[in-house]
């Protein structure tokens, strides 16, 4: 009888901690999406590859992490008719376009710095489940990097990668590969 007790506990216990181990390691996976996306400035010419990261000047760790390692990629591309477009686009309400625009140069002069007004910024947000807070002046934001495809005319928004796992290596892989939309 006490066995089986002790049996019934240690199986609990087991199945919490597995529980919990899956759910720390969600944000360590990039997320395989497939949807199509209609932003405006997502151009239907050149390449057939986007990465989009939604951030801002003042951020201190996320922000110039990821835009760095974007930089590093860019420069691994060295086909620049069919380099990657990255867009960095300013969540912040106190910026502007040309601030934007600034920023993201800072890091790779081939970098398209964008910021919109609040109704698009939400629109946009929408389109790719962004998660924005904003506390008494302070940002808080996923730090996500999105890739997207286009197919014929259209946008696909393929995956999103969390700041912690976002590896040069799996996203040169990703864009070499040029995987059909649904085989991301």
């Amino acid at each position: 009888m006490r066995r089986a007790k002790n049996s019934k506990k240690i199986l609990g216990l087991s199945l919490w901690l597995v529980l919990i181990v899956f759910i720390v390691s969600i944000p360590l996976v990039p997320m395989s999406i497939d949807k199509g996306v209609s932003v405006p400035f997502l151009d239907t010419r050149g390449s057939s590859s986007a990465l989009v990261f939604f951030g801002f000047r003042g951020c201190s760790d996320i922000c110039p992490t990821t835009l760095i390692k974007l930089r590093e990629l860019t420069n691994l591309q060295k086909n620049t008719a069919e380099r990657t477009q990255v867009f960095f686009v300013d969540i912040d309400a106190h910026s502007d376009a040309e601030q934007a625009s600034s920023y993201a140069s800072q890091f790779h002069l081939s970098f398209v710095g964008l910021h919109f007004d609040p109704l698009q910024l939400s629109k946009i947000s929408y389109q790719f489940g962004l998660n924005i807070k904003v506390n008494n002046e302070q940002i808080y934001h996923s730090g996500k990097t999105y890739l997207l495809r286009r197919v014929d005319d259209d946008w696909r928004l393929l995956k999103s990668y969390s700041a912690k796992v976002l590896s040069i290596a799996d996203l040169q892989h990703e864009l070499m590969s040029g995987s059909e939309v649904g085989g991301a």
